[in-house]
């Protein structure tokens, strides 16, 4: 099955590649619920995965983790899921993980040339998250949001160096 990216999504993902080339090193996504936040990182998931670099792809929730592992499959690209359950070390190339699983095995864990986390919003630098970017600091970060606001007003500029917006829902 080939993929096939509306043109709102290139123009998304062309932002996102603009600003790490522009020297960012952790740049947060937004794009609205529905336009497609899982399909654009998997899409630059598999640039990454063909360079032959190493990519994390974080959540929170189990339902994510299996949203992002069957987005990954649609561009065919061989990955490991870590999850609480699961004992070792993944060494795969692109690695879907839980990041309350992640953050307890990163001692043990290859560093990773980009980290992805789904629902970013959640990022702050005494978080789960935050431990887990701060671990790796020449790793390029990519955080994806429908809501770049945090409801506790914290901001996410401690985590984050640039935005790019996608369109509105409009």
């Amino acid at each position: 099955m080939t993929v096939q990216l509306r043109d709102y999504q290139q123009k998304w993902i062309a932002d996102i590649r603009a600003s790490f080339a522009a020297g960012n090193r952790a740049t947060l996504g937004v794009l609205p619920t529905g336009g497609g936040k899982t399909l654009g990182f998997s899409y630059i998931s598999a640039g990454i995965y063909r360079k032959n670099k190493r990519v994390w792809i974080m959540a929170h929730r189990r339902e994510l983790l299996r949203q992002i592992s069957e987005s990954l499959a649609l561009f065919q690209i061989p990955h490991a899921v870590l999850s609480g359950g699961y004992h070792g070390v993944p060494n795969a190339q692109v690695l879907v993980a839980s990041v309350f699983t992640l953050v307890n095995r990163i001692k043990h864990m290859p560093p990773p040339h980009l980290i992805i986390g789904d629902e970013a919003h959640h990022f702050t630098l005494n978080s789960s998250w935050g431990k887990i970017v701060t671990a790796f600091p020449s790793a390029k970060i990519l955080g994806v949001t429908a809501s770049p606001a945090r409801l506790d007003g914290k901001g996410l500029g401690d985590v984050f160096n640039d935005m790019v917006m996608g369109p509105s829902v409009a």
